[in-house]
């Protein structure tokens, strides 16, 4: 059986106590499958750790050294007129 059209004539010519066997062992599968996933079953599969963040304060002392650098919205809240 190459495609769905032969699976699918296949299950036609069963019987039809059959036919709701491979239909009811097919609703557990699918199941049992996105149950898995939902609890985490298969974690290695699907969830991928988040890449680490980068360290900007690291990053800031690498471009300006020791320098205090001033909090620019608290300036700019300052200098508004509410």
């Amino acid at each position: 059986m190459n495609s769905v059209l032969d699976v699918e004539q296949a299950l036609r010519q069963l019987p039809p106590v059959d036919r709701w066997e491979v239909a009811r062992w097919l609703l557990e599968d699918l199941q049992e499958h996105t149950t898995g996933h939902a609890n985490g079953k298969n974690s290695d599969e699907t969830v991928k750790t988040p890449p680490p963040l980068p360290d900007y304060s690291a990053r800031r002392r690498r471009i300006f050294g020791d320098k205090v650098l001033p909090n620019m919205v608290l300036v700019s809240r300052s200098e508004e007129r509410w």
